[in-house]
């Protein structure tokens, strides 16, 4: 009988540590997500990633949201010379930034 509620006081003990190391996670991520989801990162993410990518002179020409945390940019950049458009993609959520090249 000592030992049943030993044992069912462990379980309860463990449940409530894994729950609150699962709530725990959730609140750093969406506290990262609302830091990123905004106009700057997406500019700054857009623009780091086309300097990475050999382009000079690396301007922002649009920026459209596409839901809560997609965001559209339009670039305007030159390489070899030329000037060129490109398409910026960046999703806040994941923070991933992606240029169609």
């Amino acid at each position: 009988m000592k030992y049943k509620r030993v044992r069912e006081s462990i379980k309860q003990a463990a449940y409530i540590v894994l729950l609150g190391l699962g709530f725990s996670g959730c609140a750093t991520s969406d506290a990262n997500y609302a830091d990123r989801n905004n106009i700057d990162s997406a500019r700054s993410r857009c623009v780091q990633l086309a300097r990475t990518m050999g382009y000079q002179d690396v301007g922002v020409d649009s920026v459209d949201r596409d839901g809560g945390a997609e965001w559209k940019l339009r670039l305007v950049v030159r390489k070899d010379g030329k000037d060129r458009k490109e398409r910026c993609e960046y999703n806040a959520r994941t923070d991933r930034v992606h240029i169609d090249d």
